[in-house]
Parts: structure tokens; C-alpha cells; sequence
């Protein structure tokens, strides 16, 4: 099995594991349940060993080779026969129940030259009594059974010997014959071996909670099959490359909660080498002078998207770029909340409608501490020893600035805003060399589409278990006319792997 494979079934394990244990348990408590439910059983068995031959038969000489397989049946099916219950019945009293009753709670099964007669019931003593009557039962109604034959030719024998005159010799020889062999049958029953105690058979716990254990197990293998079927949900990189047809640059495994910004701050030895992967790869089509505008979408909502861009450029930053991070997204905006930016700063809504400048609605990150720290970047051009300008020569150092999207937001979207939105970027490329937009997701909204033409890069973000391959499907369609920008791709929220956190914990 190829290692994806593995994988997969690895991951498919992990996700529904809870569904067998649940299962499995749910069994183990209802089958036990039950057999308290149904109340104590026990059973009992008694024996009947047979003759390997026919003694009357022997005796006689009458001799014949039968079928062993018949013969079995024949036994089996003699021992099963209700005037045997009837009898055994009869015998008793009736103390034990009618012949019905007693065929009813009695089981036969045949091994060889042994027949064994299996009582089962709720009282103990009353089980090994009905076991022991039909056992006892059984040697002389199959005497009776196999002397009837012989009676019958007896009869038949006497009367041909009365009218006969001269008393034929050998009617009085086959006479001596048969009752010889009447005398001798007598079932063919050698031993009856009586039940001594009855065993209980019900609620066994360990035996009940093993049998509900694997009727779980089974009815949970069952459903997450069933489960896995039906759920088109993308959960692995193939998936993404697979429908989406694009490259896959990087997958970044789940965050902690309420960890948005990991690429810098106290989660970055955990977490930031994934994104500085993954811009790392992005990175790689930066020509020095000319500015790389990177948008990042999704197919729908809350796919992480906005933590995936906020951290590509922070990742960006720290590998010595000049960033600025665009929040595009006009419905649900968010970079001002994750950076702690004042509700009512202007942003790319007042750009574009002329009421203020793009210089005055920045706002500079500081790439040192535990967690982003925010200021205007109104007239700075160094910081913390942070070069902002890309004209400037020697050293540089990175520098992260963040535009929101304004105090109101742009509520109508920016749908047919492209001219502005180019007349935006243009204004930020002259102090960026890489520009990271967060836009819309791009089913819900036409943004990413019609500034599709503005970019150089759009990456794609697909949350591991959230997004379907149909909505993939779709956003393939639609990338489609994507044409003057390279696509790629990266999964987000996979699950965690601890052996390679493993490599950067040891000393």
C-alpha cells in the first residue's frame, strides 16, 4: 500500500475512532441489558451412548449394510420425534410439562454413537429433571420402536406355522430368529449418562460484554464506512492538487485556539516555520525591484483565510521584505480585530472614496515581542530599526504594515472598484515588496475575480474536513479565468504530527 494511502486510512482512523468506541461501548452496556432483561437461564445435559451395531440384527443373523449418513439421520431424527416428549411426559406425571412443553425447552444433537439431550430453562433443578427424564425416556421407547417391527413379523410368522399341517422347519427356524432379536433389541442403548448440575448460561458478563463488543465494533466499522462515503469533505493534499489542479505549496496543521498569529510571538517555534515554509515557496518568483501582490482567497467562509494571510505576511516580513497586508474583504473584514487596530481607523473603504490617503490609514507591526503591537506609520520611514523604504540602501531589515478595510466597511463591497483598488496598490508598491490582499472568499463575492487581473499570485486556502470537493469543483470553474496570475494552493487545519515538532525540541 502506497504511503498516502496509509495515511489516509491513519487519518480516517483518527477522526472516527470515537464513533467504534462509542459503539463498541453502547454494545458492551445493551447486550448486558438485555440478558438481565431476559433473566437467568440455565442448561442441562444428559447423554445416551449408543451401540456401534444393530444387536438385535446380530443376534439374529438378519444383517444389512446401511448408509452410516442415514443411519444418522435416521437416529437424529428418532430422538426429536414428539412421542418421545410425549412419553417422557407421561413417565413424569406431567410434573415437567406436556410433551410440547418438554420438546420445546429440549434440544437433541447427535456426535458419533452418543445423543445428547440439552435442557434449557430458568430453574436450575427443573432443567436437569426434564434433561434426565427424556434421556431416561429415550432407551425404552426406541426398544419399543425397534421391537415393534419384530412383533409385527412374529405375528405373521405364527400364522402361516397354524395353517400349515405339516409345520414347515424353517417357519419354526425364522420363528426361534426373530424372537431372539425381539428379546435382544432394546433401543441398541449401552449407557444413559445422567445431567448432574445445570450450568448458567445467561447473563454471562464477560461472555455478554464480549459478544456486544464485537456487535458494536462490527455496526461501527460499518457506519464509519458509510460515513467516509458520503462525506465529500477534502482532507488531504492529493484532493486539493487533484481538483483544484494547481500546485499545493504547504500545509499548515491546526492552531491552538485563539491563535491567529502565530509567525511571530510566543507560538513561533511551534508554529512559524509553516508559514515561513510556505513563503519561502512564494518568495521564490520575487524579482528585486518589482513588488509581488499576493491574494489570498478561499471557496467559502471560515476556511482561514485571513489567519493564513496575516501569517504569510508576517512569515514574509521576518525573511527581511517590506509587507503590506490588505484587508480586501469588504463583508466580514478582519485584520483590524486580529492586530487590535482602533474600531473607527480609516482604512481601503475612505481610500477608495477619496476621503483619506493610503499613508494615513497604515499601521506598523512590530515583528519583536510576544504578540503583534500596532502604531500608525503615518510619516515614518524607520522603525525600531526597521527600513520602510525599498530605495534605501544598505542593511535592510523586514517591516509588516497593515491596511484595514475602514471604520464603517465597504458594507456594498468593492465590486466594480477595480480602478481604485489599482490605483491603491500602486500607491503601496512604492514603498512594498510583497503586497498580501485578503479578499473575499471567491464563490461568495466577484472581488477576486475581477482584481484577479491585479495580482501576480493568488493562493488559494482549503481547510482540511471543511470545504467539499464540490465546492472545489466550482472555484476550479471559476479560476479558470484567473488568467494573468499564477494559482497555488495550501491546506490548513491538518492534524497535528508531533514527530516533526520533535526535531526543534531536542538539545
Amino acid at each position: 500500500m502506497r504511503s498516502e494511502g496509509i495515511e489516509t486510512l491513519k487519518a480516517v482512523a483518527r477522526r472516527s475512532a470515537w464513533i467504534v468506541v462509542l459503539l463498541v461501548l453502547l454494545g458492551i452496556v445493551a447486550m448486558n441489558v438485555l440478558r438481565h432483561h431476559q433473566g437467568a437461564a440455565y442448561e442441562a445435559s444428559a447423554s445416551v451412548v449408543l451401540s456401534p451395531v444393530d444387536l438385535g440384527a446380530a443376534v439374529s443373523g438378519f444383517q444389512s449394510y446401511v448408509d452410516p449418513s442415514v443411519l444418522n439421520q435416521t437416529e437424529e431424527a428418532l430422538a426429536n420425534s414428539m412421542q418421545l416428549f410425549e412419553r417422557a411426559a407421561s413417565e413424569t406425571g406431567g410434573a415437567l410439562g406436556s410433551g410440547k412443553d418438554l420438546q420445546g425447552a429440549t434440544s437433541v444433537s447427535k456426535d458419533g454413537g452418543t445423543v445428547t439431550f440439552t435442557a434449557t430453562g430458568a430453574h436450575p433443578q427443573r432443567t436437569v429433571r426434564i434433561a434426565n427424564a427424556v434421556a431416561e425416556a429415550y432407551p425404552r421407547w426406541r426398544g419399543d420402536v425397534s421391537s415393534a417391527a419384530f412383533t409385527q413379523a412374529i405375528r405373521q410368522v405364527e400364522s402361516q406355522l397354524k395353517a400349515s399341517p405339516t409345520r414347515d422347519p424353517s417357519l419354526v427356524d425364522l420363528l426361534n430368529k426373530l424372537k431372539v432379536a425381539k428379546t435382544a433389541t432394546g433401543g441398541n442403548v449401552l449407557l444413559v449418562e445422567s445431567a448432574g448440575n445445570a450450568v448458567q448460561t445467561r447473563p454471562r458478563p464477560i461472555r455478554d460484554s464480549l459478544l456486544g463488543a464485537f456487535i458494536g465494533l462490527f455496526f461501527g466499522l460499518i457506519l464509519v464506512a458509510a460515513r467516509e462515503a458520503i462525506d465529500t469533505r477534502v482532507r488531504s493534499e492529493g484532493e486539493v492538487e487533484e481538483i483544484l489542479s494547481v500546485p499545493l505549496m504547504g500545509a499548515v496543521e491546526t492552531l491552538p485556539r485563539r491563535a491567529g498569529l502565530v509567525a511571530i510571538g510566543r507560538h513561533r517555534e511551534r508554529f512559524g516555520d509553516m508559514y515561513a515554509l510556505l513563503a519561502a515557496n512564494l518568495a521564490q518568483t520575487a524579482v528585486d525591484g518589482e513588488t509581488i501582490i499576493i491574494a489570498v482567497t478561499s471557496a467559502t467562509a471560515e476556511e482561514g483565510k485571513t489567519t493564513t494571510a496575516s501569517n504569510l505576511a508576517a512569515a514574509l516580513a521576518t525573511r527581511n521584505a517590506n509587507v503590506v497586508l490588505v484587508d480586501l474583504d469588504s463583508r466580514k473584514p478582519s485584520l483590524a480585530k486580529l492586530f487590535h487596530i482602533p474600531a473607527d481607523a480609516p482604512g481601503v473603504d475612505q481610500i477608495v472614496s477619496r476621503r483619506t490617503r493610503p499613508e494615513e490609514a497604515l499601521w506598523t507591526v512590530s515583528l519583536n515581542g510576544q504578540g503583534p503591537i500596532v502604531y500608525p506609520a503615518l510619516g515614518e520611514t524607520h522603525l525600531d530599526g526597521v527600513t520602510a523604504l525599498k530605495a534605501n540602501g544598505g542593511p535592510k531589515r523586514g517591516s509588516l504594515r497593515v491596511l484595514p478595510m475602514g471604520a464603517t466597511g465597504a458594507q456594498r463591497g468593492l465590486a466594480g472598484q477595480t480602478t481604485a483598488v489599482r490605483a491603491l496598490l500602486a500607491s503601496l508598491s512604492k514603498t512594498a515588496d510583497f503586497i498580501v490582499l485578503d479578499t473575499p472568499p471567491a464563490l461568495a463575492m466577484p472581488e477576486m475575480t475581477e482584481i484577479s487581473e491585479l495580482v501576480d499570485t493568488v493562493l488559494i486556502v482549503v481547510r482540511h474536513g471543511r470545504v467539499s470537493r464540490r465546492s472545489l469543483a466550482a472555484l476550479t470553474r471559476i479560476r479558470r479565468s484567473w488568467r494573468s496570475a499564477e494559482v497555488a494552493a495550501v491546506l490548513v487545519g491538518t492534524p497535528r504530527h508531533d514527530e516533526s515538532y520533535a526535531y526543534y525540541s531536542r538539545t
